[in-house]
C-alpha cells in the first residue's frame, strides 16, 4: 500500500513540475516576442515603422495633390485621382501592425480614420486659401463619347475670371470666358467646334497638335490632349476563313466563308495581303470612334451585309472593333450560294462614314478562291487556299 502512495505522490510531483515548466516557457516566449518588437524604452518598433511610413506617405500625397500642378498620368486619370485611394492606403498602413496580427482596437481604428479625414480637410483648406493670388490651372481633360465633346475641369481661387482657348497646331479654334465657382470650374466643348483630323498616325507620330490654354489674372496654363483626338477611321480590311466539309473519300466540299473586319488608323503603314488562307498584311490601329460601315462582297453574286453602326468602336450584337478583328457572321458563316459564282477574285468593299472625318470606300480586300478546281480532285494535297488577288 505504501508503495502505491509513493508512486501517486511522485506522479503528482511530476505533473506539478510539468505545469510549472509550461508556465515558465509561456512567460519566456512572451518576453522574447515582446523583445522582438520593442526597444529598451518599451516602444513597439514594428508599429512605429508602420506609423512613420504612413505619415510620410500621407504628407507626400497631400503635397502632390494640393500643391503641385495637376498632371495627366494617362487618359482620364490625373494626379488628383490618387487622393482617395492614397489616404485609405495610408490609414491602413498606420494601423498595419494591428491588422497584421489581427488584434483590432476599434476605437483606435475609428480615431485614426477621423484624424486622417480631418488632416486631409485642413490641407485642402490651406491649398484653397493659399491659392488666392495664383492662376487658374487645368485639372483634367477627357472625351465624352455620349455627347461627342471634351469635358474640361479647372482649379483656381473663387471668383477669378479666366479665358479658355482650344488651339489646333497653335491656332485658336475656340474661345470661352468663365469664372471660378468656389475653387473649381468646368466647361464642355463640342468636337465640331475645333476638330481638324486625327492627332496621330497609326505609329503614334504627331499629325495635328491639340492644346487647351487657360489665361487668368495670375498667368497661363496649358495642356495637350492628342491621345483622345484620334477619331477618324481611314482604313478597313476584311479577312476570311474558308469553311468546308470533308467527304468520305477525303475530298473537300466548300460551303462558305467566315468573315472578319478591322477598322482604324492606317496612315501610314497599313497594307492588305492575304496568303494561303491567312491575313499577312499590316493591320490598321483600332480605336474608339463613331462610324457606320457597309460591307459588300463583289465578284460573283453581290452580297451586302447589314449596315454596321459603332458607338465608340462598339457594335451591339457583333463586338468591340476598338481592339481587334471582329466577326461579321456571328456564330455562323456566309453561305457559298450567297456570293460565290465560280473560281476567281472577289472584292470585299467597305464603305465607312465617319461621324468626325471623311467618308471613304476601301476595295483593298481582294481575295481569290479556287473551290471548283479544288473539288475536282479528291487529293487535297494540291488544294489552293484562298489568297490575295
Amino acid at each position: 500500500m505504501s508503495g502505491l502512495l509513493d508512486k501517486a505522490n511522485e506522479t503528482a510531483k511530476e505533473s506539478e513540475t510539468s505545469e510549472i515548466r509550461a508556465e515558465i516557457k509561456d512567460q519566456s516566449d512572451a518576453i522574447l516576442t515582446e523583445a522582438t518588437v520593442s526597444d529598451g524604452s518599451g516602444i513597439n518598433a514594428t508599429q512605429l515603422k508602420f506609423q512613420l511610413g504612413a505619415v510620410f506617405g500621407f504628407l507626400l500625397t497631400m503635397i502632390i495633390v494640393f500643391f503641385i500642378d495637376t498632371i495627366v498620368l494617362f487618359e482620364g486619370f490625373t494626379l488628383d485621382d490618387i487622393l482617395v485611394p492614397a489616404v485609405i492606403i495610408c490609414w491602413l498602413a498606420f494601423n498595419g501592425q494591428e491588422l497584421k496580427i489581427k488584434e483590432f482596437d476599434t476605437t483606435k481604428l475609428v480615431a485614426s480614420g477621423v484624424a486622417f479625414l480631418v488632416l486631409t480637410g485642413i490641407f485642402a483648406g490651406i491649398a484653397i486659401f493659399s491659392a488666392s493670388d495664383t492662376a487658374v490651372t487645368i485639372s483634367n481633360i477627357e472625351y465624352d463619347g455620349d455627347d461627342d465633346e471634351i469635358d474640361l475641369s479647372f482649379y483656381g481661387p473663387k471668383g477669378m475670371d479666366y479665358t479658355i482657348e482650344v488651339l489646333v497646331d497653335g491656332k485658336v479654334e475656340y474661345s470661352h470666358d468663365a469664372t471660378i465657382n468656389i475653387d473649381r470650374g468646368s466647361h464642355s466643348v463640342d468636337l465640331d467646334d475645333f476638330w481638324k483630323g486625327n492627332a496621330e498616325d497609326m505609329n503614334g507620330n504627331e499629325l495635328v497638335e491639340y492644346e487647351i490654354k487657360v489665361t487668368s489674372e495670375g498667368g497661363e496654363d496649358s495642356m495637350t490632349f492628342d491621345s483622345i483626338m484620334n477619331r477618324e477611321v481611314d482604313t478597313a480590311y476584311v479577312r476570311v476563313t474558308e469553311v468546308f466539309e470533308t467527304e468520305s473519300d477525303g475530298s473537300r466540299n466548300y460551303v462558305g466563308i467566315t468573315t472578319q473586319m478591322i477598322l482604324g488608323m492606317g496612315t501610314s503603314g497599313a497594307s492588305f495581303d492575304f496568303n494561303h488562307g491567312y491575313f499577312t498584311g499590316t493591320a490598321p490601329k483600332p480605336m474608339a470612334s463613331d462610324w457606320t460601315a457597309d460591307v459588300v462582297v463583289k465578284g460573283g453574286s453581290t452580297y451586302s451585309y447589314d449596315t454596321i453602326s459603332a458607338d465608340e468602336g462598339i457594335v451591339n450584337g457583333l463586338g468591340e472593333f476598338l481592339y481587334d478583328w471582329v466577326s461579321l457572321d456571328g456564330q455562323g458563316y456566309l453561305d457559298r450560294s450567297d456570293f460565290y459564282n465560280g473560281d476567281g477574285c472577289y472584292t470585299f468593299e467597305v464603305t465607312v462614314v465617319n461621324e468626325h472625318g471623311e467618308t471613304f470606300v476601301s476595295t483593298d480586300s481582294q481575295i481569290s478562291f479556287s473551290w471548283e478546281s479544288n473539288e475536282a480532285d479528291s487529293d487535297t494535297a494540291d488544294d489552293e487556299p484562298a489568297t490575295a488577288c
